[in-house]
């Protein structure tokens, strides 16, 4: 591997990204292509750890962080090949976004800050995967919270915009407060975040009776907590879909290399590193398995279900990318080797096919100047290789041999069959069939189907193929979303990259449920979309498939019901104010007020009033601190 690549492949987009206003001020040009550098230069020292952990290999490299009255707490990086195949799917992937975003956001307001952030994620998500403890990886977790928060919001001058943003923000904060507790807890248990050193003494507190089998359950729930925020599962997957309103290369990075993955390689990293099988027997953690499983497969049924009513081009992906990892959740709570392995090819797969995916979708919105697929059609022809692309990342996400999305489908319903889990077998199979039909009716509507454009070339112009620096992305992405599964299974090199020999063979009942979602499928969307001889109307015509229509379009009620419990304690909260109010306390509130409001006009003089100055500062002394912890590790002060 290239010198310090466990440190460098985030120290340098974390660093790097404080300097993109700077080379912003140079130009355009000069900040769009620093960016660029900054995140392929980190992919490259991501990429060359792969041939150092192939086979199961990992280390750990740390030094002397804080001072405690136990000792310094440790920094460090944990290389193995999870770590390392998360940190090369964020920055490689992260990379070719980047690029692409030059070609749709070339008329966009507010570069410079979305470049920073966007290398600011991209650093962040790579400080996560490659922590090798829950402080490190709970501060990198908050870092990527952030990004999303100030990304989706992106466009904050619309109104939509601004609410997703916050809402994105609350509810992940939801699910982070659980996962905080579960940290503290176990800190304050053995005085340590070291992930090896808290799985050492979960198990010795296991053997000798000191550590309760209750109280493991709790803290691994707790943990679980921040991934179903992260990872926008039941019931914390409200969030997911609003954040379509930021830029369409943000939803890309969102669902493909950052944010949303975080909750996946927590849940994985729990099961390999804190829990792992050798020491920790599945059976003894069956109750905490069994919420994962079942948690990750009614969102990913539940999920699918919307899929395929939503007329937004990205929503229907959206909502694909939250069936998609409940199917990694469900394979990993399924608690054994193969349903491990399942999990982790997917994510490998579905990073590749969805980053695609959206991609393809801002191609095609950057033409047509439209969101809503019943207003597209006849774009096969005005763009061919967008078509293209699109269709690859399709197929693999419906799982259609020879594409990626089949091999890693398989695995996964093999795991569940393995498992003998009846209703997780199932939840699985009618998901992949939903998932089948969903994304060709996608496919159909914006492609396939008679040209319903309201505004033709709304976009930019005449409806046009989008210039190479947009598609040369999605031809990247296309190959490996074709290729990766394809090569894996020649080589067995997946599972041999992890360590894992299993010298697996696809069962019969594994491929007969595989041609029956696939056969299922394209008979459906043949009926209902090609030939129309049962057309979409007539499902929602009336009766109970108007009904059931209704209810998917307004996602069960579920964002309403959150609303309405909201909008109640405000009502409460302002019917307590006014209550204090009258009681004669807000004398005692204005006393204080004015205080403060004294100490702060004291103060003021010494700020510069921006905002820009002042983060921009910040972040150049996190930058020097990383410096500073760089140069005492590699120059032996320690």
């Amino acid at each position: 591997m290239l010198p310090y690549s466990p440190w460098l492949s985030w120290v340098i987009p974390l660093i790097g990204c404080v300097f993109v206003p700077l080379f912003f001020k140079l130009g355009k040009r000069v900040g769009e292509a620093y960016s660029i550098t900054v995140v392929f230069l980190a992919s490259f020292f991501a990429l060359s750890m792969i041939p150092d952990v192939w086979g199961g290999k990992s280390w750990v490299e740390s030094f002397p962080w804080i001072p405690t009255p136990r000792g310094f707490i440790e920094a460090g990086v944990l290389v193995d090949p999870l770590s390392v195949l998360m940190a090369s799917i964020a920055t490689f992937i992260g990379a070719w976004i980047i690029v692409y975003s030059v070609g749709y956001m070339s008329h966009e307001e507010g570069l410079p800050r979305y470049y920073f952030f966007m290398v600011f994620f991209i650093g962040g998500m790579t400080g996560l995967v490659m922590a090798d403890n829950f402080l490190q990886t709970y501060i990198f977790w908050e870092i990527v919270g952030l990004c999303s928060y100030a990304l989706i919001g992106f466009y904050y001058r619309k109104p939509e915009a601004a609410h997703a943003g916050i809402k994105a923000f609350i509810t992940t904060r939801i699910g982070d407060v659980m996962m905080l507790i579960g940290i503290v807890i176990l800190f304050s248990m053995f005085g340590t975040f070291n992930y090896s050193e808290i799985s050492h003494a979960l198990a010795h507190g296991l053997r000798e009776g000191t550590v309760g089998l209750p109280l493991l359950t709790l803290i691994l729930i707790l943990l679980f907590g921040g991934a179903v925020g992260k990872s926008a599962q039941i019931p914390l997957h409200v969030w997911l879909p609003d954040a379509m309103e930021g830029p369409t290369p943000v939803s890309a990075l969102i669902h493909a290399a950052t944010m949303v993955k975080a909750g996946i390689y927590l849940t994985a990293r729990l099961t390999l590193t804190i829990i792992p099988f050798e020491e920790f027997p599945p059976a003894t953690l069956h109750q905490w398995y069994l919420t994962v499983a079942y948690i990750g497969a009614v969102t990913a049924f539940f999920a699918a279900t919307m899929g395929l009513v939503m007329t937004d081009i990205k929503r229907v992906i959206a909502y694909s990318t939250i069936s998609q990892l409940g199917l990694m959740l469900a394979s990993l709570g399924l608690a054994s080797e193969l349903g491990w392995v399942a999990s982790t090819f997917h994510i490998l797969n579905h990073s590749l096919f969805k980053a695609l995916l959206f991609l393809a979708a801002g191609s095609v919105m950057h033409a047509v100047g439209t969101t809503n697929i019943d207003e597209m059609g006849g774009l096969v022809k005005v763009m061919p290789i967008t078509f293209s692309t699109s269709m690859v990342g399709a197929l693999a996400l419906a799982g259609i041999p020879p594409f990626s999305g089949f091999f890693s489908k398989d695995l996964i319903i093999e795991a569940a069959l393995e498992a003998g889990n009846l209703p997780i077998y199932l939840l699985i199979t009618f998901t992949s069939i939903l998932t089948f039909i969903y994304i060709l009716r996608w496919i159909y509507k914006i492609f396939l189907a008679p040209s319903n454009h309201h505004n033709h070339g709304g976009g930019h112009g005449h409806l046009h193929e989008s210039p190479p620096i947009m598609t040369i992305p999605l031809i990247v992405l296309a190959v490996g979303a074709t290729i990766s599964g394809i090569v894996s299974e020649i080589i067995h090199g997946f599972p041999d990259y992890l360590g894992m020999h299993m010298h697996h063979t696809t069962s019969l009942p594994t491929l007969l449920t595989s041609a029956g979602i696939i056969i299922s499928g394209a008979i459906t969307v043949y009926v209902v979309y090609f030939s129309k001889i049962i057309p979409p109307e007539y499902f929602r015509a009336g009766g109970f498939g108007y009904t059931l229509h209704k209810i998917l379009s307004n996602r069960y009620y579920i964002d309403a019901l959150y609303y309405k419990i909201i909008d109640g304690f405000i009502w409460f909260s302002s019917i307590l104010r006014r209550s204090i109010e009258d009681g004669g306390i807000d004398r005692f509130n204005y006393l204080v007020a004015d205080g403060v409001k004294s100490a702060v006009n004291i103060l003021r003089n010494i700020q510069t009033g921006s905002s820009n100055i002042n983060i921009g500062g910040l972040l150049l002394g996190v930058a020097v601190l990383i410096i500073i912890f760089l140069t005492f590790l590699y120059g032996g002060l320690w």
